[in-house]
């Protein structure tokens, strides 16, 4: 899946969210292609997305076999 401007002011909508037009261009660059051989769902890019606007970097690591990343055992909680 991949997004347009429409899309991404429609979801902007529905999460009742202000997003900047600088941080929009950067949402649609990343997120305007498929990731070769890979492919976004939809909810990998809501919250990159969520992620993106909170922080400011989109995740490192992507989901595209449903596999899981296990952290590193330096990560403490």
């Amino acid at each position: 899946m991949t997004i347009t401007k429409k899309y991404l002011r429609d979801w902007e909508k529905s999460a009742r969210i202000y997003i900047l037009p600088e941080q929009k261009l950067l949402i649609l660059e990343r997120f305007g292609t498929e990731p070769e051989p890979h492919e976004w769902s939809e909810q990998d890019i809501g919250v990159q997305i969520r992620n993106f606007l909170e922080c400011g970097e989109f995740e490192k690591t992507m989901r595209d076999t449903g596999e899981r990343f296990p952290l590193p055992d330096s990560v403490d909680f």
